[in-house]
C-alpha cells in the first residue's frame, strides 16, 4: 500500500511540471485554439482542471479534519465559471494551480497510511476515502494532461 500510496504522490506532483513542458514557448493563438469546434482548447483544459483540484483538495482536507463528513457535489464547469478561471491569464494560472499542488502534496507526503482510509459521504458517489479521491485525481489529470498535450502535438500551427 505505502508503494502505491508513493506513486500516486509522485504522479500528482509531476502534474504541473507536465502542464509547463506543454505550454512553454506556445503562442496566445496555439493557447486558445480548439482541435475541433466542440472541444477544449488549452485554457479551457486548465480551468476545468483548476476547479476540480479546488474541489477534491477541499474533500481531502475535509475527510482529514472530520470523521464521515458530507461531501457535496459541485458542477466543476461552473465553478470554474464563477471563480473566473477561464479568463484568468494562462500562466498565472498554472501558477497558482502549481502552488497549491505543492501545498496538498506536502499534507499527503506526512499522512500515516491508515489516514488514506479516513472517508465521507459523497452524495452522489457515496463513501469515499482520501485514497479514493487521489487515485480518481491522478487518473483524471492523467487524461486531461493527455489531452492538453495532445492540442500542441496534433495540431500544429
Amino acid at each position: 500500500m505505502i508503494a502505491m500510496i508513493e506513486e500516486l504522490i509522485q504522479q500528482l506532483a509531476a502534474t504541473p511540471e507536465r502542464l509547463a513542458r506543454a505550454l512553454k514557448g506556445k503562442t496566445p493563438e496555439q493557447l486558445e485554439k480548439r482541435p475541433v469546434p466542440g472541444e477544449w482548447a488549452a485554457r479551457e483544459i486548465l480551468a476545468h482542471m483548476r476547479a476540480v483540484d479546488d474541489i477534491v483538495t477541499s474533500r481531502i482536507y475535509m475527510l482529514l479534519a472530520r470523521d464521515m463528513p458530507p461531501l457535496v457535489a459541485f458542477d466543476e464547469r461552473r465553478w470554474a465559471e464563477i471563480v473566473g478561471y477561464i479568463t484568468t491569464d494562462i500562466h498565472r494560472s498554472l501558477t497558482l494551480f502549481s502552488l497549491r499542488r505543492a501545498e496538498v502534496i506536502s499534507v499527503l507526503q506526512q499522512l500515516p497510511p491508515e489516514a488514506w482510509q479516513r472517508s465521507g459521504q459523497h452524495e452522489v458517489r457515496g463513501t469515499t476515502s482520501v485514497l479514493d479521491i487521489v487515485q480518481d485525481m491522478v487518473a483524471h489529470e492523467d487524461q486531461h494532461c493527455s489531452q492538453f498535450e495532445a492540442l500542441f502535438t496534433s495540431h500544429k500551427g
